[in-house]
């Protein structure tokens, strides 16, 4: 029996590797793999898939990351995997079949199949696809209280988008709808690698639409969620993009308030590996607006508690680039841990972490971090935002600094490869 492996998620989302009888594949980010994939994630040999006359064996191959098997860290040794199971290492995901089942048209190795997952996850078919003049809906990939995400194809330039949709019968505050407007005005006026795309804002049938790059991607939280705390060397990565994107988005005037594992995205480029997105500038602020665009109360707290500093706690007005770099350390600090920087239990006492004690060691939390990372997250965390970077470009460089020290040192370690 032959085997197959529909990729999901990851630099080659859409594509498909057939196993034949007795073959063996090693898949990790080193040149000396079977199946190499460029995400920082993963360890250089990361597991090996097995097809025997047993069927599809696969084993870890003492990743740092784990290899999960339907939501589950594989133990040491070989595993059964079955069609219908599903594989993750790092940010790719794996759908397994079987390969002799599927249409002739499949055939032995990797190759671009470019609609197989969407078709094969639309789901239910959407209700009146053609709502929104100028767009196709596809498939939904997300709902909230007031509305949906949809992928979609913006026929016009025959691009696929997501569409994030918001139904004003549904939103009681006009400040909401407002500040949706608001997120598509401020992101069509940043043009950065690092940060998403905004492409249009429109209305159509008593709904609003925001048109936005669309990312085949996971947020930090995800990969938090699955992994725990992050790789060393694939942090820095990350966290230099964003700082990036952050003083793109500080020369334009544009200060994000909402920093957060769950408003940056991950996708795996096939040339670059891991690249980051900062998403959601729906709580953005102009340094030209002293009133937050009329949307921000004087005394009117916003953005994420977790990752807060002390200045946005009260006011949000206050908060300035360099309370994104704040909210930006604690969002390192949350992937190198796996743990926020406070994690109290009631808001009071939260509030009071936040004014008054500075976070624990990275350290001490993962013995993996080097000590002059923890103490760029440390300056990053500052309470007084003069005691911290003044720019993103500033802290971008001592992380950039660092990555290729620690860089120059695996490579001198082994022996240059």
């Amino acid at each position: 029996m032959r085997f197959g492996l529909r990729m999901l998620q990851g630099a080659f989302a859409g594509r498909v590797l057939g196993l034949a009888q007795n073959q063996t594949v090693i898949m990790g980010r080193g040149s000396d793999t079977s199946v190499r994939l460029p995400d920082m994630s993963l360890s250089r040999r990361h597991c090996q898939l097995t097809n025997t006359p047993r069927g599809l064996l696969i084993a870890d191959l003492g990743s740092s990351n784990g290899t999960f098997l339907n939501g589950n860290r594989l133990p040491q040794g070989w595993h059964q995997v079955r069609p219908g199971d599903r594989v993750m290492l790092g940010s790719c995901e794996f759908h397994v079949f079987d390969y002799d089942a599927q249409p002739s048209t499949a055939s032995s190795g990797v190759h671009p199949n470019p609609v197989a997952q969407s078709s094969q996850d639309a789901g239910q078919a959407i209700p009146d696809p053609d709502r929104f003049p100028g767009f196709r809906l596809q498939r939904k990939l997300g709902q909230g209280a007031f509305g949906e995400v949809f992928q979609a194809i913006e026929t016009q330039h025959n691009r696929v988008v997501a569409l994030k949709v918001v139904n004003a019968q549904l939103v009681r505050n006009p400040k909401d709808i407002q500040r949706f407007l608001r997120e598509a005005e401020t992101g069509q006026s940043l043009n950065h690698p690092n940060v998403l795309k905004i492409y249009s804002a429109g209305e159509s049938r008593g709904a609003y639409y925001i048109a936005m790059e669309f990312i085949p991607g996971k947020e930090v939280s995800e990969l938090i969620k699955t992994y725990g705390r992050l790789d060393v060397g694939y942090v820095l990565r990350l966290a230099i993009q964003l700082a990036s994107g952050l003083q793109h988005a500080y020369e334009q005037g544009i200060v994000h308030r909402d920093i957060k594992p769950d408003n940056v995205m991950v996708l795996q480029h096939p040339q670059h590996g891991a690249v980051a997105k900062l998403v959601d500038f729906g709580l953005a602020k102009c340094f030209t607006d002293d009133d937050g665009g009329g949307l921000t109360e004087q005394g009117e707290g916003m953005g994420t508690l977790a990752y807060m500093p002390p200045e946005q706690l009260d006011n949000a007005l206050n908060a300035d680039q360099r309370s994104d770099i704040y909210s930006l350390g604690a969002t390192i600090f949350h992937m190198l841990s796996g743990q926020r920087p406070f994690a109290e239990k009631t808001t009071r006492s939260f509030i009071k972490k936040i004014l008054q004690s500075a976070p624990p060691s990275l350290c001490t939390l993962n013995p993996q971090v080097p000590r002059e990372l923890d103490e760029i997250i440390q300056r990053a965390m500052s309470k007084s935002p003069d005691d911290r970077y003044q720019t993103p470009q500033e802290l971008q460089d001592d992380l950039l600094a660092l990555f290729r020290r620690l860089a120059a040192e695996h490579a001198s370690r082994s022996g240059g490869g």
